[in-house]
């Protein structure tokens, strides 16, 4: 297992695309401020969101072993 993959990453395209469907404009000079509030976000969201991949992780384990157990 490689520990620098790269597990997720938002694009300038991500942005662009949801600025479109929300019909919000911003310009390249904004892309900074842009960058700042997602990493506000997410820095205080982070091990909520790992947490929950893990935890959603052991129960597909989980209900995969109570299916193999019923075989």
């Amino acid at each position: 297992m490689t520990k620098q993959k790269i597990l997720y990453s938002i694009r300038v395209a991500d942005v662009a695309n949801l600025s479109q469907e929300l019909n919000i404009q911003f310009g390249k000079k904004d892309l900074d401020f842009i960058e700042d509030k997602i990493g506000d976000f997410f820095g205080s969201r982070w091990y909520d969101a790992i947490a929950y991949a893990l935890e959603e992780l052991q129960l597909k384990i989980t209900n995969s072993h109570k299916l193999n157990a019923k075989k």
